[in-house]
């Protein structure tokens, strides 16, 4: 077979099988990076590293600060899953108990600083730079840091106070630098850290990163622009009008929350769809790394939603069907066959996504969990819109980003109501743009600084406050009627 010319950026052949950074962690915290037109960088010396905190998930880029390449990639989980998958859980246990936030912060600097020794260990492996003095640790002068606010301040080892009750502000504001020594980092203990801000609440760093990307690609354009991870994140702008909010999406569009739930790696199926003709219409799955699935991912759980709201066997308000009530709609016999009244593990209805020699379930508290998050997100767009006076018509471009937002169905998510139903050409599946700010951020102190200026120009809206979010939520609740 004949050599790919790019090189994979995990294991730098230039043929690969996926292994490297995609056997660690299959996001799109590892799509090829693309700079907005305009976008300078101001020469260095040195290294540098971009950090991207999620949640759930950690992404590190090394770069070389004199021209700006990108040496390497480096995917990792967030250790601090034991104190809760979500952000709403860390934040209470970091608040109850001042030991959590010791161990919390511990964990994270640990696994940041092991990344980047690897970053840095694997770029100096590469035959091109062997001979370049530049790869030495004390060379990396320097890191940015963006993640949603909660991530940011226990990274800095502040009690996350300002977040755990109303009106829920955040404990730091502006970008903080500090050496990487006080933050108890080892590898990079010579380093600058650059703590990048945040826009307000829970609307972090990663929000305001998203934000400088559109606004330096997309200046004159209306963008609806959603992150959308463990935390969704919506910004808005429509003219002089420039919105921000965070919704609760919880980890059920990441697998979390999910019987059968995982993170986009190799067993997880990551799509769904329906093969044969009628009558004899059957369900088909995508597996990361092929062989049978052991779980299913965000992208294929939105594809499963939506297919089997498509058949029939989901009801506008996300009722699961029996067998026969799903046969007296039509829905073809092998899809009925599917369908389990029968679960040891607390009596749930439950559809059967792959086969029964390594089941794959996706059960009726499933969907309901799915329903919330779906709702959340959607609700939070039109809530954005309402305060801007901007209808959907409007907009030129419907950004998606984050781990979930660059792999999703489009129409899948139209027709689960996460997306609205609008030209599909307006949809833009841009990748990791925290990551991508973080980095820009990294490589120009000019950028740094309009971030700053980017964060005074965002109205931060709480939509626990917004009268109109509620009513979209119960009204996203339900599936929108067939598409």
């Amino acid at each position: 077979m004949e050599s790919r010319k790019t090189r994979c950026p995990g294991c730098r052949r230039e043929s690969c099988d996926g292994c490297g950074i995609y056997q660690k962690l299959n996001t799109n915290k590892q799509v090829r990076i693309s700079f907005p037109e305009g976008f300078e960088i101001q020469p260095e010396k040195g290294l540098g590293i971009s950090f991207d905190v999620g949640t759930t998930s950690l992404s590190g880029m090394l770069w070389n600060l004199e021209d700006g390449a990108l040496l390497g990639v480096e995917t990792d989980a967030n250790p601090q899953a034991s104190f809760g998958m979500d952000v709403i859980s860390r934040i209470q246990a970091a608040v109850e108990d001042g030991e959590n936030l010791v161990k919390m912060q511990r964990l994270l600097v640990m696994r940041l600083d092991a990344m980047a020794r690897r970053l840095v260990g694997a770029a100096g492996e590469k035959d091109e730079l062997k001979e370049k003095p530049l790869l030495k640790e004390e060379q990396v002068r320097k890191a940015t840091f963006a993640g949603n606010t909660a991530m940011c301040e226990i990274l800095l080892g502040i009690q996350p106070k300002g977040l755990s009750e109303a009106p829920f502000e955040p404990d730091y504001n502006g970008t903080v630098f500090k050496k990487g020594e006080s933050l108890g980092f080892q590898f990079l203990k010579d380093t600058q850290m650059i703590v990048l801000p945040p826009i307000g609440g829970f609307v972090g760093a990663d929000a305001l990163m998203v934000y400088s990307y559109v606004n330096l690609k997309e200046p004159e354009k209306k963008v609806l622009a959603v992150d959308i991870g463990t935390n969704g994140e919506i910004l808005l702008q429509c003219g002089k009008g420039k919105f921000a909010c965070s919704a609760a999406a919880g980890p059920a569009l990441e697998g979390g929350a999910v019987s059968q739930g995982m993170r986009a790696v190799k067993g997880a199926v990551d799509m769904v769809s329906l093969a044969g003709s009628f009558p004899m219409q059957d369900i088909a799955v995508r597996v990361i790394g092929g062989g049978r699935g052991t779980g299913i991912c965000g992208s294929g759980l939105v594809d499963a939603l939506a297919l089997l709201y498509h058949l029939d066997v989901l009801d506008h308000s996300g009722y699961m069907r029996s067998a026969q009530e799903a046969g007296k709609a039509g829905v073809p016999g092998r899809i009925c066959n599917r369908i389990s009244d029968e679960n040891k593990e607390g009596g749930q209805r439950r559809f059967l996504l792959t086969d029964v020699r390594q089941p794959v379930y996706l059960t009726a508290g499933d969907i309901r969990q799915l329903q919330l998050s779906i709702s959340a997100i959607r609700s939070g767009m039109e809530t954005l819109l309402k305060k801007a006076g901007c209808r959907l018509e409007e907009l030129d471009y419907i950004y998606l980003a984050g781990a979930f937002g660059c792999y999703i169905g489009i129409e899948s998510g139209i027709q689960t109501g996460l997306f609205p139903n609008v030209d599909r050409e307006k949809f833009v599946q841009a990748g990791n743009l925290a990551g991508t700010g973080a980095a820009m951020a990294l490589l120009s102190s000019k950028m740094q600084k309009q971030t700053e200026e980017g964060k005074k120009q965002l109205v931060h809206v709480e939509l626990a406050e917004e009268p109109a979010f509620q009513e979209l939520f119960l009204e996203h609740m339900n599936f929108p009627l067939q598409i």
